[in-house]
């Protein structure tokens, strides 16, 4: 996966870099620079967003949903920004005709410019509507308009200062409008660098094991919305397990052990119905049910009583796996959701998480399309790791190594349980994940010591 997305990534920099040189050859006074920076965006979020890499690919099907869908989603920019999207395109699309780069399966090159001038109005007016924009674009757009510059860190940090301080009321409507005429505190940029800044010396540093924040490649992180497709959700081994388990138990109530588990003839049962190994002596054993199962009692899909379990509607309704469209899509967002929502809530001891606030931080990295790779510290190399040097002693910081081996088993523990995969030292995690991670996130608010960016 990441030598295809490394491909990629090269193809995308070789024709950018030649579409710079035809540019410039026709019009030396052209705004290379930025319009560089505009398709490097557009054809990034088309590979990652759309499953569409290959640059000379344009249907009018993908180029709709990019610029009136996953672009208003996604980035954050000014209005002229916006205006320019459709003209660069074209652009880039006579550009592709010209050089032999059109794919012969786009759409035709001549009626191109056609369709996509077409859609120059559609991408504006997707772009001013708060409600085809992320939770976190509508309130870092706001920043934007208020003269916050995004990729100044002590600015951003500032503003996000500003925000959490909001009461709830106000931070909900400007996450959902993107606009706040009359806050309770207004924004101020000295203020709120001055708290920024107390703030940050009170609390930890970006996990040193994690890439920095500054890394990511200009799009947000974080959506606020369900995963359209299902293709994530029916991929997920989570909530796969949990469809298992509904579907074994049925109707019917059926016993339940002494600690609240499934016997094991029903465990073995439900784990053949998965095509996992069905040795075990209890299910709390296997996290592959242990998992889900607590999740399934903590949402209010299951209930024990009187020595059984029966399946209740819970809070969104059980859709079967094989029924699919949007109400499994419903089902799966709530099951996630209460599987990190539940581990939060808990005690480490108890199946918690251990390494909050910077599990939060890794498992946003290990969704984004790279995934995280974990650091080694067996590797023979370990020594080049660069672990916070503790001054007293000289040696690796105890405390920097305690936050690895925390995230680390927080980590383990949702690839165990099928919220996460794992290759090797490789996380990844999916677009459901991370929509269930938004909402953790914006749950948690001020409370997680993590803020948007």
């Amino acid at each position: 996966m990441a030598d295809e997305q490394g491909a990629q990534r090269w193809e995308r920099e070789q024709v950018l870099s030649e579409y710079g040189t035809w540019r410039l050859t026709a019009d030396e006074d052209a705004p290379v620079a930025e319009e560089i920076r505009t398709l490097e965006t557009l054809l990034r979020l088309k590979a990652e967003q759309q499953d569409s890499p290959d640059p000379g690919l344009w249907t009018e099907e993908l180029a709709t949903e990019l610029l009136t869908v996953v672009v208003p989603r996604t980035v954050i920019q000014p209005r002229e920004h916006v205006m320019d999207l459709v003209p660069t395109l074209i652009r880039f699309v006579t550009y592709l005709r010209e050089t032999g780069r059109w794919h012969p399966g786009a759409m035709s090159a001549t009626e191109a410019p056609g369709v996509l001038g077409g859609l120059e109005f559609a991408a504006l007016e997707a772009a001013d509507d708060p409600s085809r924009r992320s939770f976190s674009t509508n309130i870092l757009g706001h920043g934007m308009a208020l003269g916050v510059d995004l990729e100044d860190g002590d600015e951003l940090a500032a503003f996000m200062n500003w925000y959490n301080s909001l009461p709830d009321d106000e931070r909900l409507a400007l996450s959902e409008t993107g606009r706040l005429e009359h806050p309770t505190t207004p924004y101020d940029r000295e203020a709120s660098l001055r708290a920024a800044q107390a703030e940050d010396r009170s609390s930890s540093s970006w996990p040193w094991f994690l890439p920095g924040p500054e890394d990511s490649e200009g799009t947000v992180l974080i959506e606020g919305a369900i995963a359209e497709d299902t293709a994530p959700y029916t991929g997920n081994h989570f909530v796969e397990r949990a469809a298992a388990l509904l579907e074994h138990i049925g109707e019917q109530p059926r016993k339940v052990t002494s600690t609240g588990a499934l016997n094991r003839a029903d465990s073995a049962a439900v784990l053949d119905l998965l095509d996992l190994p069905p040795s075990l002596r209890t299910m709390w054993e296997r996290p592959e049910l242990a998992g889900p199962w607590v999740t399934l009692l903590d949402g209010g899909w299951l209930e024990i009583t009187s020595g059984t379990v029966q399946r209740l509607a819970g809070p969104v309704p059980y859709v079967p796996l094989a029924v699919g469209g949007e109400g499994f899509v419903e089902f799966g967002h709530a099951v996630l959701t209460a599987s990190l929502f539940g581990k939060d809530t808990r005690d480490a001891e108890d199946g918690g998480f251990r390494g909050m606030p910077d599990t939060i931080a890794a498992l946003l990295v290990a969704c984004g399309p790279e995934g995280l790779l974990l650091p080694d510290l067996q590797s023979p190399r370990a020594e080049e790791l660069p672990v916070p040097i503790d001054p007293a002693t000289g040696e690796w910081d105890r405390e920097e190594l305690h936050r690895l081996v925390a995230v680390s088993r927080d980590l383990e523990d949702l690839v165990r349980i099928g919220i996460l995969s794992r290759q090797g030292r490789l996380h990844t995690g999916s677009a459901a994940v991370m929509a269930a991670l938004a909402a953790l996130v914006k749950d948690r608010g001020e409370q997680s010591g993590f803020t948007l960016g």
